[in-house]
């Protein structure tokens, strides 16, 4: 399923708030669902409401599925129905009720006079209505509890008001409904949006990528975008986004992307331990293991502070282990091997990828490794 689109994006593709990309990737099941269920609804011929809830994580991509889907029955139903769009989070419930209203109104040629009283913009919405067959629906965004209210009311009269609705929530359906018997008793169906698996983030990315930039990353960078989202914000596309609004501008004058500028950016948009304080991480006593390990965690930053690395494999870790053998003429084992390892991964220097790297598992680093460099330095 796929929409008619502008087919010049950038750099709107990542700046406009309201944009759609020419295909949603990785719902199609989820679409197909809503498809079917809206398809039969709109036939002029058996028109009935359909009230939908969808939720999920913020940042999942609910509001940019929905208004695909919107788009898509735009396409098919070409002004055979309405369609408002409302941000509940935007404005008390009054005022929301007002806004919509008042839109409506607009929308059916209709002057639209101030009405405070909430029942008195119930009733003249009612008696819009009551003017046209044409089916309309209503997006709801950003349904909770503060709102709940306002929802409840449309969803009440949706049927006598030939209207349909989409409420979009970050609260569970399982646990909206406890507060709200209107929307077990009103609802027909219930969607949870999943959160994306990173090769799915990945697609996603390189789409927007193709739609916004002038030029394309390196796919290794869009990885470590991924990589990051994926280890320290539940995978959300939102934050994938934002790592591509962050490097844009460096894109456009021509400047080269980096694992550094993705790792400056990332300090805004995700939480992990700061890399100004390497203290708390690089705590050692004199055993032999740890003596070992600061020469492997040197060779790693010098890895990593060349810029065309971004990851590095497992055999090429081991070979930096079988190299710092070498230099301090120890034996080496891969049970020992191992161990080092799980260090790395345990005090946060490395986290395994998501991708595999030359068929063999992968790691990335986060901590800035010229900032390690020169503290290791100081400080041993």
């Amino acid at each position: 399923m796929s929409v008619t689109t502008s087919p010049f994006g950038y750099p709107r593709a990542l700046f406009d708030p309201t944009y759609i990309p020419p295909t949603l990737l990785h719902r199609t099941k989820e679409l197909k669902s809503l498809w079917h269920l809206f398809q039969s609804s709109l036939n002029p011929a058996d028109f009935f409401n359909v009230n939908t809830y969808i939720d999920g994580i913020h940042g999942v991509g609910k509001t940019v599925f929905t208004r695909y889907f919107v788009t898509l029955l735009k396409n098919k139903f070409k002004g055979s129905f309405t369609d408002i769009y409302l941000n509940l989070a935007v404005k008390s419930p009054n005022e929301n009720l007002r806004l919509f209203v008042e839109e409506y109104s607009q929308l059916t040629s209709r002057e639209f006079t101030y009405l405070p009283n909430t029942q008195r913009l119930w009733s003249y919405f009612h008696f819009l209505r009551n003017k046209t067959d044409i089916p309309l629906i209503l997006i709801l965004d950003n349904v909770d509890r503060a709102n709940q209210s306002l929802y409840d009311k449309f969803i009440r009269y949706s049927k006598d008001l030939k209207l349909s609705i989409i409420a979009i929530s970050q609260i569970p359906f399982s646990d909206f409904r406890r507060n709200s018997k209107l929307a077990s008793q009103y609802l027909d169906f219930p969607m949870h949006l999943e959160i994306y698996s990173s090769s799915a983030l990945l697609d996603i990315l390189t789409q927007r990528i193709s739609l916004a930039f002038p030029t394309n990353l390196d796919t290794n960078f869009t990885k470590y975008i991924v990589d990051i989202v994926a280890q320290f914000d539940l995978y959300r596309p939102s934050t994938c986004i934002n790592f591509l609004k962050a490097i844009y501008q460096h894109s456009a004058i021509g400047r080269d992307i980096n694992p550094s500028l993705i790792r400056d950016a990332s300090m805004d948009l995700v939480e992990f331990p700061s890399q100004g304080d390497l203290k708390c991480i690089l705590e050692f006593d004199d055993s032999p293991i740890d003596l070992f390990y600061l020469p492997l965690l040197e060779k790693l930053a010098i890895y990593f502070n060349n810029h065309s690395n971004v990851y590095i494999s497992f055999k090429e870790l081991f070979q930096l282990y079988r190299i710092t053998c070498d230099e301090l003429q120890l034996p080496y084992n891969q049970n020992q091997f191992q161990k080092f390892l799980d260090k790395l991964l345990c005090d946060g220097f490395l986290y395994s990828s998501q991708f595999q790297l030359n068929d063999d598992n992968s790691f990335f680093m986060i901590i800035d490794p010229n900032l390690l460099l020169e503290y290791l330095e100081i400080k041993y």
